[in-house]
């Protein structure tokens, strides 16, 4: 009879390590406060910033091989490959990506939400997901495991079921609305390609406060802010995987609750066999 007590206590330990762990979202969310890829990069040609789009095409698409497709909204702004060896299908719509993808948009490693309304090609590419069934659509792309990424984001309300937000971002947690060069690269950033960009003449236009995002999911971020974007603490590009093509690794409180488990299952074993003398 001690055998199966013993064994259900084992499995009460394995629950407290990872049953109240959060758990993840199935794809991946990444928050862009730069508009250099539609902007500087496309329609200035400004080198650091045709580095960086590069960049983030290799970043999105991993190993997939699959086509990227940027949705442009009422702001139709083609993108390219700058060089990535990443092909960019070019969509006015959600409706236009899920047509080409013969009602699907599983063929592609990432959705890439290019910024409209004519401000910088700014704010997000809100006229895109508030078209009827582009949230949907987006969601259950998201669900099956794919990648979104949104430039410019500036915290509006039509991102907020992609986002996990509620009437949009919470008050003070973007910094927006000025333009800088004092972002830096992160460990994480360069462990996914990203080097320190130069001096583009205003890549950063947002930050976003991650004790405000992470809640959300949003704990990875691949720049810090510049200080007029919030400085420490504050992200340029902040994600919800731990890579951008979606690979996670535990988070530390996995890690802590993982460890309380372990050390829980250590002690009854102790018991056990102590009792067993």
């Amino acid at each position: 009879m001690k055998l199966p007590k013993f064994c259900t206590l084992v499995v009460l330990a394995l629950v407290g390590a990872f049953g109240w762990a959060r758990v993840a979202h199935a794809g991946t969310v990444i928050l862009e406060g730069s508009d250099s890829i539609e902007f500087h990069c496309t329609e200035y040609a400004v080198a650091g910033a045709c580095t960086y789009e590069a960049q983030v095409w290799k970043a999105l698409d991993g190993a997939s091989g699959k086509p990227i497709a940027d949705i442009m909204g009422n702001d139709p702004v083609a993108l390219s490959s700058e060089g990535s060896g990443v092909t960019i299908d070019n969509f006015s719509s959600v409706a236009a990506a899920l047509a080409a993808g013969g009602g699907s948009l599983g063929g592609y490693a990432a959705l890439y939400f290019s910024g409209d309304d004519g401000d910088n090609e700014g704010p997000e590419g809100d006229t895109a997901i508030s078209a009827s069934g582009a949230l949907s659509a987006t969601e259950a792309y998201l669900a099956a495991g794919g990648t979104v990424m949104i430039e410019d984001y500036d915290g509006g309300a039509a991102f907020d079921g992609i986002v996990g937000t509620s009437g949009g971002a919470p008050a003070g947690s973007i910094n927006n609305g000025n333009c800088s060069d004092g972002e830096t690269v992160t460990a994480l950033g360069t462990t996914n390609g990203f080097t320190q960009p130069p001096a583009i003449s205003c890549w950063e236009h947002q930050g976003y406060e991650e004790s405000v995002f992470a809640p959300l999911g949003f704990t990875e971020s691949f720049f810090n802010a510049a200080s007029d974007e919030g400085g420490a603490g504050w992200s340029g590009l902040l994600s919800t995987g731990s890579t951008l093509t979606g690979t996670e690794t535990p988070e530390p409180n996995s890690f802590l609750l993982l460890g309380t488990g372990l050390a829980g299952l250590a002690f009854l074993m102790r018991r056990k066999f102590a009792g067993a003398l």
